[in-house]
């Protein structure tokens, strides 16, 4: 069934912040957030080699972490963190994922060897699945790749992707997979240009269900590609940066703009948050020259249990939203000065629907 395009009308309650006082904790690099099932907060700070876990009036639990090869520690930069349903949590790193409970005790790690993982989620079973790459491989002429949502503890592929060609010398927002965990032994897989998403079962691989819009894309238009040059080849210049005017010069743009820019599970219940990028062009997307943070403010949020579209939510100014559970959601803020902090809120939604 298809729905025309329609913004909820939500109220956004203040649950906490983390990080926008400078007497608070602050962060580097905010790259990944999980909610556990108890209502607690997993926080990983890529660049501080940490993660915070906060209660649920924001106070802070544990933290642990640091960049070594001690217990706790981090060889490589920490990147995303996924919570099971009885709190056990695995962290991503460069080519190795740890298994650790919720207080930071390592249980375990999987080491990937020449894998490269992305995404990060659990099974039925409680082990460890991910979204993998593994290296180019050569057919012909040309070098193409797939990538695999694997269990990593026995290497089982339960599913992969069609094949994807190498990537050119520079590429803008280059077509790629994107998969995501939305909890109750559920993956979403599917390709970055394109609105149709798999559902997958986390334990056998099997389609459970699928997320798909039918909506106009967008490409980069060639007005668009000359004032990117300009506006690149002019920092280029001003820096006297010669590989940068060299990346400019032989730069490649997509046929589409990325359409989906994440995917996680949030309110109400646990309902399916779809991060719209610049490629969905439906009724709601502010036009194509305003490149502004304003197009990734809109949300596409789809039912839990048939997956059909609910409508769109428009978040508050400068907040990407990673993380949710069955009331709230969670995600970085930013403000004028750059400053990230961490920002929980409730939420309440009203609209046809509701």
């Amino acid at each position: 069934m298809l729905h025309r395009p329609h913004l909820l009308d939500v109220e956004f309650t203040e649950v906490f912040e983390v990080g926008d006082d400078v007497s608070e904790r602050q962060f580097a690099i905010i790259s990944s957030m999980a909610f556990a099932p108890d209502g607690r907060l997993a926080v990983v700070d890529r660049g501080e080699f940490a993660v915070t876990v906060y209660d649920l009036g924001g106070g802070e639990t544990v933290r642990w972490g640091g960049e070594g090869d001690g217990p706790g520690e981090f060889s490589n930069d920490p990147v995303a963190v996924a919570i099971s349903d009885d709190l056990t949590v695995a962290i991503r790193s460069f080519r190795r994922i740890d298994v650790s409970t919720l207080s930071g005790q390592l249980i375990g790690s999987h080491l990937l060897d020449t894998l490269t993982a992305t995404a990060i989620a659990f099974d039925r079973a409680g082990k460890v699945v991910a979204q993998v790459g593994v290296p180019s491989v050569s057919v012909g002429n040309t070098g193409v790749s797939r990538d695999h949502i694997m269990r990593l503890s026995t290497r089982e592929v339960l599913w992969s992707s069609e094949p994807l060609p190498p990537r050119q010398l520079f590429p803008l927002w280059p077509r790629h997979v994107l998969a995501a965990g939305i909890g109750r032994n559920r993956i979403v897989v599917g390709m970055s240009d394109e609105y149709s998403l798999a559902v997958l079962d986390a334990t056998t691989g099997r389609v459970r269900g699928r997320i798909a819009r039918t909506v106009p894309l967008r490409a980069p238009s060639e007005e668009f590609q000359d004032n990117y040059r300009q506006t690149l080849g002019d920092l280029a210049a001003g820096d006297d940066d010669p590989m940068l005017a060299e990346a400019v010069k032989q730069m490649s743009f997509p046929e589409t703009f990325r359409v989906v820019a994440g995917v996680f599970a949030g309110p109400p219940g646990r309902a399916v948050w779809v991060r719209r990028g610049m490629g969905v062009g439906d009724s709601l997307a502010p036009p194509p020259e305003e490149m502004s943070d304003g197009v990734f403010r809109l949300y596409d949020l789809f039912d839990g249990d048939s997956y059909e579209y609910i409508g769109t939510i428009e978040v508050p100014e400068n907040l990407e939203l990673m993380a949710g559970d069955s009331e709230r959601v969670a995600g970085v803020q930013t403000n004028e000065l750059g400053v990230h902090s961490v920002r929980v809120l409730g939420i309440e939604i009203s609209g046809p629907q509701y």
